[in-house]
This record gives C-alpha cells, sequence and structure tokens, in this order.
C-alpha cells in the first residue's frame, strides 16, 4: 500500500510527540492491539481532552483519519496542521453527509478512521449520549471497530477547568466489533452494544485508584457545568475562585481537592452525580418561566460558504421561546424553534444555525450565564422533552 503525505507526515513527527504525549501525561498502556494492526478499520472512544486524537495516533501503528469539528479550521495553523494529516472536517449536529462520504472513501483506500460518538468531549466525567446513527455508521463501513478508553483523562483535563491537571492518563484499547459480528448484527443491535462497551465513569476508577490529579485552582469556573446549588436550588449562582467555589445565594462553600472529588457537599462528591441532579431540573424552569440576561458577549455569524465572520458585541437575552440579541450593529429575535445544530466548541463557545447562517456565541463565565444552563435548557426545548 502506497503512503500518502499525511502517512509519511505522521510517522516523522510520532516518536517524538509521543515522548512529550508520555512525559506530560504520564501515560500507562493497557493493552494495544493498534500496534501492529495493518488492515482498515474505525476506531471511536470516550472523549475526555482534546488530545485525545493525538494520543491515539501516537500508540497506532498507522495514521489513523479523524473527524473533526469544523470550528478547528478556524485557526490557520489548526487547519494547516489538520490538513496536512488528513483531519476530516464535520459541523457538529448537523448530519454532514459529506463527511461520511470522506470516512467511506479512506477506508476503501485501506486507511484506518476515527470518531468520538458522543459527538464532544464530556463535561462531567461520564460517558456521554451516543450519537444515535453510530451503529448505522459501523454497518456501512464494514471494517473492525476498535476503541480507546481513557481513563483519567477527564480528571487530567476537566473541560469546564481553566488549568490541566498531572496524574496519570490510562489507555485501554481493544477490539469492539469483528467483520463476523457486524455482518450479524442490526445497526439497532451495535448501538447498543456500543453504548455498553463506551460507558466509563472518571469517579467510579478514581475511587478504586486513588491517584492524585496536581494543578492550581483547582475549581476554577467550575460554573460553566454546575448551575443549581444543592443547599438551596438557587439557579445560575455558583461562582469559583481558585480550588473553591460557592453559592451567591446562600453562600454554602465548596471545593475540589487533587483527587478530583468535591468537598463540603453532603450530597454529592463528584460532578457526575451534581450534574445529573441538576438536569432534572430544567423542565421545571421552562415551565416555570426564565429570561437570563448576558451583557457584553461577543456574537460570530456567517453565512455557510462565505468566509467572512460578522463579529458583533452583543446584549444577549434568553427567554424560553426566543433570543433576543442587541447590538452595536443591530438587533433581531430568533425563535428557538427555528435553530438547528446546536453544539458547544472548546469550552465557551455555543453554536447553532439559522437557515443557512451559523452563529457563535462566547460566554465569558465570569461575566455571562452557565454555557452549560444555556445548553441544557435550549437543547431540552429543541428535543420536545419538557414532561
Amino acid at each position: 500500500m502506497s503512503l500518502t503525505g499525511g502517512d509519511v507526515f505522521a510517522r516523522l513527527l510520532k516518536s517524538p510527540v509521543r515522548s512529550y504525549l508520555k512525559w506530560q501525561f504520564n501515560i500507562q498502556v493497557e493493552s494495544n492491539p493498534l500496534k501492529d494492526l495493518e488492515e482498515p478499520y474505525l476506531l471511536l472512544g470516550n472523549h475526555v481532552m482534546n488530545e485525545d486524537p493525538i494520543v491515539s495516533n501516537a500508540y497506532a501503528n498507522r495514521l489513523i483519519r479523524f473527524i473533526a469539528g469544523d470550528a478547528n479550521q478556524d485557526h490557520w495553523l489548526k487547519r494547516n496542521l489538520m490538513a496536512m494529516l488528513e483531519s476530516i472536517p464535520f459541523a457538529k449536529n448537523t448530519g454532514d453527509a459529506k463527511s461520511i462520504r470522506a470516512l467511506v472513501r479512506h477506508v476503501k483506500a485501506g486507511h484506518p478512521v476515527g470518531l468520538y460518538p458522543e459527538g464532544g468531549r464530556n463535561w462531567d466525567g461520564a460517558t456521554d449520549l451516543l450519537v444515535p446513527s453510530t451503529g448505522k455508521l459501523i454497518k456501512l463501513l464494514k471494517v473492525p471497530v476498535y476503541a480507546v478508553i481513557f481513563k483519567g483523562g477527564y480528571l487530567s483535563r476537566p473541560r469546564w477547568a481553566t488549568y490541566p491537571r498531572k496524574g496519570k492518563l490510562v489507555m485501554e484499547i481493544k477490539q469492539l466489533f469483528g467483520r463476523e459480528t457486524i455482518a450479524s448484527k442490526t445497526p439497532e443491535e451495535l448501538q447498543a452494544l456500543l453504548v455498553e462497551k463506551l460507558d466509563h465513569n472518571e469517579y467510579v476508577w478514581q475511587r478504586k485508584h486513588r491517584i492524585p490529579f496536581r494543578g492550581k485552582n483547582l475549581a476554577e469556573h467550575i460554573e460553566r457545568l454546575l448551575y443549581i446549588c444543592p443547599h438551596c436550588n438557587a439557579i445560575n449562582s455558583i461562582q469559583s475562585q481558585g480550588d473553591q467555589f460557592f453559592c451567591k445565594e446562600c453562600k454554602s462553600q465548596y471545593g475540589i481537592n487533587q483527587y478530583g472529588e468535591i468537598l463540603g457537599c453532603p450530597e454529592f462528591s463528584d460532578t457526575v452525580s451534581w450534574n445529573q441532579w441538576q438536569r432534572q431540573f430544567l423542565p421545571r424552569i421552562i415551565q416555570d418561566g426564565f429570561r437570563f440576561v448576558n451583557e457584553e458577549m461577543l456574537l460570530n455569524k456567517r453565512e455557510i460558504g462565505v468566509k467572512p465572520w460578522k463579529r458583533d458585541i452583543v446584549r444577549l437575552t434568553f427567554l424560553p421561546d426566543r433570543l433576543e440579541i442587541q447590538g452595536k450593529k443591530g438587533s433581531e429575535a430568533i425563535l428557538l424553534s427555528d435553530i438547528s445544530g446546536l453544539s458547544i466548541t472548546f469550552q465557551e463557545i455555543v453554536e447553532f444555525y439559522l437557515g443557512k447562517v451559523k452563529y457563535r456565541l462566547r460566554f465569558n463565565p465570569r461575566r455571562h450565564m452557565s454555557i452549560k444552563l444555556f445548553y441544557d435548557l435550549l437543547g431540552t426545548i429543541l428535543s420536545g422533552e419538557i414532561q
């Protein structure tokens, strides 16, 4: 099989990159069937760090062409690096048919491909809901499916956090489905098995291993994720500083220690259980009505196929049926029912489409509402799951 430019580039980078990553994350590999694998395959996994595709490629025999969110294309350095590594741009939550066709082409050419079925990095440390069509994709590609389960990755790089931590990253690399299993199962059966096989709760694993993850300001910006106080049930009341965070309404004090545990909260010792609990409030918040005002928020928007972004500083008011945007360059009201392709990119950006126009809102945790509260409320309304 002839090598592409991406293959050559990846081979040149692999040794120094793997050495750096092993030092940076203290990597331990439990098993690695990818190190000698020559055939095409699909690599999946739990998505906990921006570095997940890089780490996976560093321990694979051949270059894996990963699906990557199209927001990574906005910076020239990332865009060129990803092009050299032959990654596949994908518009999140839009069912990007062009990207699926690219996956098929790579597999037919004998290349390994990879993606993360959660659709993005998980926020609380437990594997999130998987994209429902992943089982259909497995049937379409008809190649063996492998997975990298990252243990300690979330605690090394919590998505909500300002600073990284140094602890240990354990990689479990395993085959999920061979060709015979894929041929004998329906897409729905494969999807159900996938949910089971990719399930990982970082705190269940951590309670067994008790590995310290040291860093500074361990609670900084946890309000991106946590938005309801267990003591008084106040909404959007959490504020962080250093290793501590507190409720602005009842003044309850909480903290994060080097094991990633929440201190000072009798109800919850980790972000998984706190997040599962707070999500139960969403239907009631919607039914009771709400009004969240976000001053001086950065808005970027552009029409599909048009390169320049239009930038404005706006006042965003979030209501149960609409978004009201007032900026220096004009005002508009967006009905929530007209929104599609909702996603969170990186830590602080919410993206969605209004027709052929893409909107990008940047949330500052010191000045704006919790980005997860905004996303969870809007997602619940758009899904029609209000009970």
